[in-house]
């Protein structure tokens, strides 16, 4: 099997658990990474022998196969053309871009060249959301989806980060940065598209950290469907006593599944005139070939996303479950959408411009 040399751009938390993960691969080697900062420091603490400040030296000098994006938002679309121009392939985390312009760019970048190019939405790797995923039908026709996905380690006006303001993050900033795996995990499970949303948003601190910020501490949407359901979300990282919240109830007219804690191994279902009931799953089938793997912690659902975008690379006509960089697109579609709404005060169409 052939190894894939894979450089890492941007060394901050999450590529830390990219790392982490890719080395539970065999057939997979991290052999250099960049940074702007701090980079020889980080290479020796990460045992990597060949790194450097200036990703555009890193794709040139190293045989890559593959990079990792893990940078700031305002950089995705640079890093992710200059490396498929090189032909490799991409892993790029969300949000895809900063605006749709650019994720139209990059969504034909990639359809060109004919490279496996992904959005990192790794929720889609957990058991219980496979689980889900598999036995969908179950529910019958869906009717309605709500839930939310809530965290509380920006409750205190202390926290700054850099996705707090427009510049380096986009319109928004927790819609964007959490929001959006709570949507495409969603459409993802019930094969359904969001069409239209209403959206409301509410900034709790305009400071933070003494910095103004322009973005949003809480969003609430509302949304409807191409398949005639109707949800509803709310997305924030400022709620006191929320680690890490993402929850839903799908509900059809033969059942409904329900995600309501942050356990990754268990889902409830409930048929028709009876109540919910637990199911416990801890593997899934990444490869499609009966061979199980274990996808229950934040790291081993990376490796899952990996396996399959490694696999994919090789075998071209494999169906991944992996976001593609069309979903990437919508995904970047519903932002905006989401953004006017709560702007204008009324419902938006979610665009599905391709050009």
């Amino acid at each position: 099997m052939k190894t894939y040399k894979v450089g890492i751009i941007g060394i901050g938390r999450i590529s830390l658990v990219h790392i982490e993960a890719l080395r539970k691969l065999d057939h997979v080697k991290v052999v250099s990474i960049s940074s702007r900062h701090q980079i020889e420091e980080k290479a020796k603490s990460l045992g990597i022998h060949a790194y450097y400040t200036d990703y555009k030296e890193m794709i040139d000098k190293e045989a890559l196969d593959a990079v990792h994006i893990c940078t700031s938002n305002d950089v995705h679309y640079e890093i992710a053309s200059y490396a498929l121009n090189h032909n490799l392939h991409v892993i790029l985390e969300k949000p895809m871009t900063m605006n749709v312009d650019e994720a139209i760019k990059l969504y034909h970048l990639a359809k060109f060249k004919g490279l496996v190019a992904k959005i990192h939405f790794h929720n889609r790797f957990y058991a219980n959301n496979q689980f889900v995923k598999t036995h969908i039908e179950d529910i019958g026709p869906i009717i309605s989806i709500h839930g939310e996905y809530t965290q509380g380690w920006a409750a205190s006006p202390n926290i700054y980060n850099w996705r707090d303001n427009q510049k380096y993050g986009g319109l928004t900033r927790v819609i964007a940065d959490i929001g959006t795996h709570y949507f495409d995990l969603i459409e993802f499970l019930t094969g359904h598209k969001i069409t239209e949303v209403s959206a409301l948003f509410k900034q709790v601190y305009p400071i933070r950290g003494g910095k103004l910020v322009d973005t949003e501490d809480i969003g609430v949407v509302i949304y409807k469907t191409d398949k005639n359901a109707i949800g509803s979300a709310t997305i924030s990282q400022s709620l006191i006593g929320n680690d890490n919240l993402l929850s839903y109830t799908l509900s059809g007219l033969n059942g409904s599944f329900k995600l309501d804690s942050d356990k990754t191994s268990s889902i409830l279902y409930a048929a028709l005139n009876e109540r919910f009931k637990g199911i416990e799953t801890t593997h899934i089938d990444t490869l499609k070939n009966g061979k199980l793997h274990q996808a229950v912690t934040f790291v081993e659902s990376f490796t899952e996303s990996f396996r399959q975008f490694y696999h994919e690379i090789e075998n071209i006509n494999f169906v991944s479950d992996y976001a593609n960089f069309e979903d990437g697109l919508h995904s970047m579609q519903l932002i905006e959408a989401i953004y006017q709404s709560q702007s204008l005060n009324q419902w938006v169409k979610v665009s599905k411009e391709k050009k």
